[in-house]
């Protein structure tokens, strides 16, 4: 099974070691399994990154088996990484248990360690029907947990150890991170929303927390940001050796404590803090983009002067995962690589792809896929390759040669409505069965085999971007459109209350939309006055009376002291909202934080996302609840209003589509032709008829025409 999630609960200790208790059912996507068939496997990743030692690792799991089963030929082997750690035998007179177990920690290195629940059950001593419906397990994964004691290793005072050691996606419950400024002006944030895109990308779908402050935070990482004269200032004010700056620097070292009495500065081994500086703002900005690109561990050294940097040509729409259109991809490319399904019920491969969130997904085209495979001899004649999107299947291939086959360029058109912006998922699921099957014969399986190729190809037809918005749901989905230059170009983030508490809050959505869209925000603007001449994206956060009343006055709900409140009065079939209005004198409350999509009023096609809550406690909040999956799924429309104070992790999260509409194209820009082909599409047809009718009558008339002219000539003849 794959990791999707991920939740972690804290528990102090006596002693140094840390202790984490991890329940099982935030490690898989399900809060109960169900074993089926004599023989069944379940798997779950457990992450342990490179900077835990360790010390002691307890697994607790409850289960119910069926009361059909044979005792003494009935068991769970617990495996790690393969190799068997325990063996439960399941018994018929007492079908629910319980098991407490001590993994050996030898077996959980560094990495994701698959930890698997094997059963094998029967029901007679004879011989079975494999898949009878007696033969069943259930394992309650809700009520499982894997108990975690570590202590931290020391960190390697080389710049190596960034990108898989110091911000290790494995490491739990989140990454957290503090950024030291010399001052809060919209420059050096700019430099920390760098430092901290370019980490959160290291963290992959981690979430990681960011904080600004001016001195160091003990027991975490810390990040020192500034120009030479700012960081000699703090390194002599904490007892140290000021580093030799010359030119764009990055440099690790172990974080210091306090100074000691007689003025020497202790340090923590288990942290660090990462220099980025330079003479000169640039230099420093160089140095933040070169720590935001470090993926692989290189220098090993403790420091380093950055000299150039250079970007690959990235297009617009690039990003994690996304494919273009009118380009054909290989499987290989595409990261499947050629796979062989073996047995009766082979586990299904798939193709994990993203599409541009404004893509204009037109019903009439095709996207075509050439699947080249080959499969075993002596299959039953209904053994099959189902395909499927998105959960949704498409087409099943007959495996129908009794000699087996080898296959090349098979053929298969996929309408292009049944794709969706984003994450689609293309499946291949085999089923495969042997000609001999029936009640104690010999099942002979070696035979039962697909090989699909991974020069199989994939391509998507052209289609344009053209978005009707506001969609809150494309923001979620990969920071659209704040990410339509993956680095962020022609987008700016106004601060309109730059309190600490803000900030953090943007840097935290900074590491959102990095980790959704996979690129470093290298060119987004930082500003805290009114953009009124910026004609790009906006990211607006600030607490509610902070926010200027020209945008107060076209917000989806607006924030003007008196405001006009939509209810939902009737739901329709197709699934909308008539809604009744209200204007009243109110407000959102504490504890609850708002999102809010509309059109620029700045420049049309453009958008504006704003964060608000009645305080900048609440809008930090909310930028942390943001991190949660189950959360991000559930924000739409243009309206989302998050209740913050909750003791469970169900947040609520309320929706509304109530603000006007606007289309965006490519550039943002939208011509009128565009737009009202797209609004009124009845009007394309309508021209098409016309244009149909006029050619029709011109015809016509010529040949009336031609017609007299030859009836006149034979006349005179």
């Amino acid at each position: 099974m794959c990791l999707i999630f991920y939740f972690f609960i804290w528990l102090p200790s006596d002693t140094h070691a840390e202790v984490f208790k991890i329940p099982l059912y935030k490690l898989a996507p399900v809060k109960s399994v169900d074993l089926r068939c004599v023989s069944a496997e379940y798997g779950i990743k457990i992450p342990i990154p490179e900077r835990w030692k360790i010390e002691k690792a307890i697994l607790t799991f409850n289960y119910v088996n069926s009361t059909g089963l044979l005792p003494g030929k009935s068991r769970i082997v617990i495996k790690i990484s393969n190799y068997p750690v325990a063996q439960i035998n399941m018994s018929p007179i007492i079908p629910e248990g319980s098991a407490k177990l001590s993994l050996p920690v030898l077996l959980l290195k560094p990495g994701y360690n698959d930890l698997s629940f094997n059963v094998s059950q029967h029901y007679t001593m004879d011989c079975e029907q494999p898949c009878a419906p007696d033969l069943w397990t259930t394992l309650k994964l809700d009520q499982a947990s894997l108990e975690i004691e570590y202590s931290l290793k020391p960190v390697p005072l080389k710049l190596s150890s960034i990108p898989e050691f110091l911000f290790d996606p494995k490491i739990s419950p989140h990454g957290e991170v503090n950024i030291i400024l010399e001052n809060t002006s919209p420059e050096m944030v700019t430099l920390a929303s760098i430092a901290a895109s370019g980490i959160a990308r290291k963290f992959d779908y981690r979430k990681v927390l960011f904080t600004v402050s001016e001195y160091i935070k003990p027991g975490y990482d810390n990040i020192l940001v500034g120009n030479k004269d700012f960081v000699q200032r703090f390194f002599l004010g904490n007892g140290l050796d000021a580093p030799k700056i010359e030119g764009p620097l990055l440099k690790i070292m172990h974080l210091p404590k306090e100074k000691t009495a007689d003025s020497t500065a202790a340090s923590d081994p288990n942290h660090a803090l990462l220099v980025i500086s330079g003479i000169n703002s640039d230099h420093t900005k160089l140095a933040a983009e070169t720590l935001a690109i470090m993926s692989s561990p290189f220098p090993d050294t403790a420091e380093m002067v950055a000299m150039e940097f250079t970007l690959p040509d990235i297009p617009m729409y690039g990003g994690r995962l996304i494919i273009s259109h009118d380009k054909k991809y290989t499987f290989k490319t595409l990261s499947l690589s050629s796979h062989t399904f073996k047995g009766i019920n082979p586990s299904a491969r798939d193709i994990v792809f993203r599409l541009p969130a404004d893509f204009l997904i037109k019903p009439n085209l095709f996207a075509d896929i050439s699947l080249s495979f080959s499969y075993g001899a002596a299959f039953r004649s209904d053994s099959a390759l189902n395909i499927s999107l998105n959960g949704k299947y498409l087409r099943g291939i007959h495996l129908d040669n009794p000699d087996g086959a080898i296959i090349e360029g098979y053929k298969i058109s996929i309408p292009t409505y049944l794709f969706k912006p984003g994450t689609n998922v293309l499946k291949f699921e085999p089923v495969l069965t042997p000609l001999i099957y029936g009640k104690c014969e010999n099942i002979q399986t070696e035979n039962l085999f697909l090989t699909l190729f991974d020069i199989s190809t994939f391509y998507l037809p052209p289609m344009p971007h053209f978005v009707d918005l506001p969609k809150l749901e494309l923001f979620m989905l990969n920071g659209f459109p704040i990410t339509r230059w993956p680095d962020g170009h022609e987008s700016m983030i106004y601060l309109a209350n730059p309190d600490i508490n803000t900030i953090n809050a943007a840097l935290n959505l900074i590491g959102i939309v990095t980790q959704k869209n996979g690129y470093p925000l290298f060119d987004v603007q930082f500003t805290y006055d009114n953009p009124k001449n910026f004609n790009g994206e906006l990211l607006i956060i600030g607490d509610i009376t902070s926010v200027p009343e020209n945008l107060k006055k076209i917000t989806p709900l607006n924030l003007t002291k008196q405001t006009t409140v939509p209810y939902p009065v009737v739901r329709s079939w197709a699934d909308e909202f008539s809604m009744a209005y209200s204007k009243q004198i109110s407000n959102i409350g504490p504890g609850r934080g708002a999102i809010m999509e509309f059109q620029s009023p700045y420049a049309d096609g453009r958008s504006a996302v704003l964060f608000t809550a009645t305080s900048t406690k609440d809008i930090l909040s909310l930028s942390e609840v943001l991190m949660e999956p189950s959360v991000q799924a559930k924000i739409e429309g243009d309206l989302s209003l998050i209740d913050l104070d909750t003791e469970t992790e169900d947040y609520k999260v309320i929706t509304f589509n109530i603000g006007k509409k606007y289309f965006s194209g490519k550039s943002g820009k939208v011509s009128k032709l565009d737009l009202y082909l797209y609004t009124y599409p009845w009007l394309y047809y309508a021209s098409v008829a016309v244009v149909i009718i006029f050619l029709s009558l011109a015809f016509f008339y010529l040949l009336v025409r031609y017609r007299k002219k030859r009836l006149k000539i034979e006349e005179k003849k």
